[in-house]
């Protein structure tokens, strides 16, 4: 009875063992990915539907600019959060205008600038979509995280819809929430 004891005692202790430095090696492995991430300038996409502007825009009668909450993790209690992914999504709402999208940054909880997105303007066709992804690994931006997107069009266009959506889908839990954009000064 005591040999089953101790050999039940020998395993706990190799599995507890085991665990702690896979966990170890997982935190080592979410360091170097998050570096890579912070080194790793995103590429902005290019495509028949959004593109750079080439020559000047006369019939610009409008300009706003978006303030849209994000974040890259949600508190799960005082002490415990959960990592999540962030997709910002700029939705150009009118039939037969482009959109003008002229800046889309991203700023941490403390209000510092992380990342320029865009630093010239872009045409976005219209009814098209384009996305901005940060990654589930990337906790740069913190919980009080958020995006300015600064657009123009005629004053005739119709108001584009900007969002963003976070997602974490681990392995025993999966959630997902929306945050819409605020018209700011």
């Amino acid at each position: 009875m005591k040999k089953k004891s101790i050999i039940l005692q020998t395993t706990m202790l190799l599995v507890l063992c085991s665990l702690i430095m896979t966990g170890c090696m997982e935190e080592n492995e979410h360091h170097a990915k998050v570096t890579k991430i912070e080194k790793k300038k995103k590429e902005i996409k290019q495509n028949s539907y959004f593109y750079p502007v080439k020559d000047s825009i006369t019939k610009i009668d409008k300009r706003e600019t978006a303030y849209v909450p994000v974040y890259s993790h949600v508190y799960t209690s005082e002490d415990k959060y959960e990592p999540v992914g962030i997709t910002l999504s700029v939705r150009n709402t009118d039939f037969t205008q482009n959109l003008l999208v002229e800046n889309i940054s991203y700023y941490n909880t403390s209000g510092d600038l992380i990342e320029t997105y865009i630093e010239q303007p872009y045409i976005l066709k219209p009814m098209a979509s384009i996305d901005f992804i940060i990654d589930l690994r990337d906790m740069r931006g913190g919980s009080g995280a958020n995006f300015i997107v600064k657009w123009a069009g005629s004053k005739e266009l119709s108001t584009p819809i900007i969002q963003a959506v976070m997602v974490n889908n681990s392995v025993n839990r999966a959630f997902s929430f929306i945050t819409d954009s605020y018209t700011v000064k």
